[in-house]
């Protein structure tokens, strides 16, 4: 996703200290889940026409127009993203899949007469919706600590006090609770929140877990190390969000989560602050404000955006504290020293959250399209495959023009429109294509579609999702992954897998998606790693299979290797692999056809 240079310190802090790698399976079990294939099957003659449709020439072909400059780096509600949106939509319209976006509304003059023809509207292929645009924002924290007849307030700044990535324009006023590191782990005895109502509150915590440097620590357990304690790495985003603190604080009804930095002293803070972000001499240096974008009274907020988070100094904290007589340093040592619990409630003390911001709204649109299914019953179950097409747009002269992200997954997903468009024997289930606006922006487009599905979420029995896959694997980064996952003798294992044929497939439980991508690989021939994900993950990373997890749709989620052109103008087509293009699409193909098949 997007972010600002603000933004990207408090991603990194927070991922280094509340959101953590699930437990991950044992070393045995990992085996098990990496597939390879000695020889390839010919193909089922029913999936055979489409199957044959999709090569790396069409690919490329697609791929450098969503790419182009033309297309101006494809930002959400812009032209490019118009330009993108039409492309996909006349292609659909030419391959004969079936609108499923907005049916058009007359215009009405002033006189209240329409100045279009009497004439049926057709269905058209655009899901059209006004976003909230966000710029010029500004945050604001205000501590009144009242004793007796004294009172004491201070106002402190974002960028310069504290780090927030809040942009909704919003004020929230509330008392204050000191919850120690907001853990509870009651199979070792120790619940910061026990006695303690956190429900409108706003919930000053430290970060990580009692005893990062102490062997003799309960934390130091391998489960609760590497929730607490995780090893940050450039595919964390990617590969799930983790066990997250102020996640669960906000399911409990906190109202916000101020956070203090358990292993960063103020020195360390106020100097990520005042530092730019470093910028290579071969990249583009832009300085220019960044936008962002909201669905206006979309309800329910996804699980990650439930409170505020504010990362905040120790001097706040010791100012929120002073009622106490505590310093934020004497509690953390206290903790550590028993590891007992020592949360206070800090009577007196109210903190005030204010962010301001400008405004307008911006017309934006998904494409969507679909093939119907050929069974009379089950025609009416529904298999989703999508991939967002926006990207980041233009700078000044520099297009950022995301080849890999993502248009190599819209491509992905015209490949299968085209190719289920072709096949004479349909799959029993409707299989929609969808390519999303707004995913850099928070999701917004998958957002809109689960909250305004023009097919229904609970007859949509699977959402594939392609992120991100046209760059292969190399030594280096298949090692660097072997580590993530703790694999047995890492490097020996993916000596005997081809980095350029490795492709990892991350699937929500439960609903046999694993055994479904296994079964499609044989006429493919990639060798996949299968991740199932695990319970405490935001449905495994950032991209739009995290909008259906949210809905309990089931998903799997396609991506191939991260790089450093990732967010970059460097992200263009001449690096991208149309092969790899292919092979993932084919093996989507196949696993969807599959699932509508059943």
């Amino acid at each position: 996703m997007k972010k600002s240079v603000l933004s990207l310190i408090l991603v990194f802090a927070m991922a280094l200290s509340a959101s953590a790698q699930a437990p991950q399976p044992k070393p045995e079990e990992l085996m098990k889940n990496v597939v390879q294939v000695e020889k390839t099957q010919p193909v089922p003659e029913k999936m055979k026409a489409g199957f044959d449709l999709i090569t790396a020439k069409d690919s490329l072909a697609l791929l450098t127009y969503v790419s182009s400059d033309l297309l101006e780096g494809r930002e959400t509600a812009t032209r490019g993203t118009q330009l993108a949106a039409e492309y996909a939509a006349s292609l659909f319209s030419l391959w004969k899949v079936l609108p499923a976006g907005d049916t058009p509304r007359p215009a009405f003059s002033g006189m209240g007469r329409s100045d279009m023809p009497a004439a049926p509207l057709a269905r058209g292929y655009l899901q059209e919706f006004a976003m909230k645009e966000i710029s010029d924002v500004s945050t604001e924290i205000a501590i009144q600590v009242r004793k007796g007849d004294s009172m004491k307030f201070r106002t402190f700044q974002s960028g310069i006090d504290f780090m927030s990535m809040s942009s909704t324009p919003e004020s929230l006023t509330a008392p204050v609770i000191f919850a120690g590191y907001g853990i509870t782990e009651k199979e070792i005895g120790y619940d910061d929140l026990k006695g303690l109502d956190v429900k409108g509150k706003i919930v000053l915590i430290l970060t990580e877990a009692p005893g990062k440097d102490d062997p003799k620590s309960p934390f130091q357990k391998k489960e609760l190390k590497e929730k607490y304690f995780p090893q940050a790495g450039p595919f964390a985003f990617r590969m799930g969000g983790g066990f997250n603190k102020a996640q669960e604080l906000a399911k409990l009804g906190a109202a916000a989560v101020l956070q203090v930095q358990a292993s960063a002293n103020d020195a360390d803070l106020t100097k990520g602050l005042a530092t730019p972000r470093r910028q290579s001499d071969d990249r583009p240096i832009i300085n220019e404000p960044r936008r962002r974008l909201l669905i206006p009274g979309a309800g329910q907020r996804m699980p990650w955006e439930s409170s505020p988070t504010i990362t905040i100094t120790r001097e706040m904290a010791n100012f929120l504290l002073e009622n106490s007589g505590r310093k934020i340093e004497d509690l953390k040592a206290g903790i550590e020293s028993t590891y007992k619990p020592l949360s206070l409630v800090l009577p007196g003390t109210t903190v005030t959250l204010s962010t301001t911001a400008k405004t307008a709204l911006v017309r934006c649109r998904n494409v969507v399209g679909y093939i119907e299914g050929s069974d009379p019953v089950l025609k009416n179950e529904y298999v989703v495959v999508g991939a967002h097409y926006d990207h980041l747009g233009k700078r000044g002269d520099y297009v950022f023009n995301g080849a890999d992200d993502n248009g190599s997954g819209s491509v992905g997903v015209m490949n299968l429109a085209r190719a289920f468009a072709a096949v004479p024997q349909k799959p029993k289930r409707t299989v929609v294509f969808a390519l999303w606006t707004g995913e850099e922006e928070g999701l917004l487009g998958s957002r809109h579609y689960v909250q305004n599905p023009p097919f229904p979420l609970d007859k949509t029995v699977a959402y594939l999702n392609l992120d991100m896959i046209s760059r292969p694997y190399d030594e280096k980064s298949i090692t660097r992954m072997a580590r993530m996952f703790n694999f047995p003798a890492g490097e020996e294992l993916f000596k005997k897998i081809k980095p350029a044929n490795f492709l990892p497939v991350s699937f929500a439980a439960g609903a046999g998606l694993g055994d479904v991508f296994r079964d499609a690989d044989q006429y493919v021939g990639l060798d996949l790693f299968l991740r199932e994900s695990g319970s405490n993950e935001r449905g495994g990373g950032g991209s739009d299979h995290s909008s259906f997890s949210a809905a309990k749709v089931p998903w799997a989620f396609c991506y191939a290797n991260l790089t450093e052109d990732y967010h970059q103008t460097s992200d263009s087509v001449e690096k991208t692999s149309s092969d790899l293009v292919e092979k993932i699409s084919k093996l989507v193909y196949i696993s969807a056809y599959e699932l509508a098949d059943k």
